[in-house]
């Protein structure tokens, strides 16, 4: 059975691949204050830049999860 692009999830992190591509570009952008910056616009404030599925995932995961949710570490 063939799963799409936006039913596969990262197990790890419980986020479809779409959803967590958009924390990575997300994070890569802002750098190492990512979460701050993050948590933020999700409160409204600067820089505005939470549209989209950021914003879905604000609405299903909420800002608890933001604070407990890690980054998968690198391939070498």
């Amino acid at each position: 059975m063939a799963a799409s692009a936006h039913t596969l999830f990262a197990s790890e992190n419980h986020l479809t691949t779409e959803q967590l591509a958009a924390v990575q570009a997300y994070a890569a952008k802002h750098g190492r204050k990512w979460k701050s910056v993050l948590r933020d616009a999700w409160m409204g404030r600067p820089p505005y830049d939470d549209t989209g599925t950021l914003r879905n995932l604000r609405n299903t995961h909420g800002s608890s999860w933001l604070e407990g949710f890690r980054l998968p570490k690198a391939e070498s």
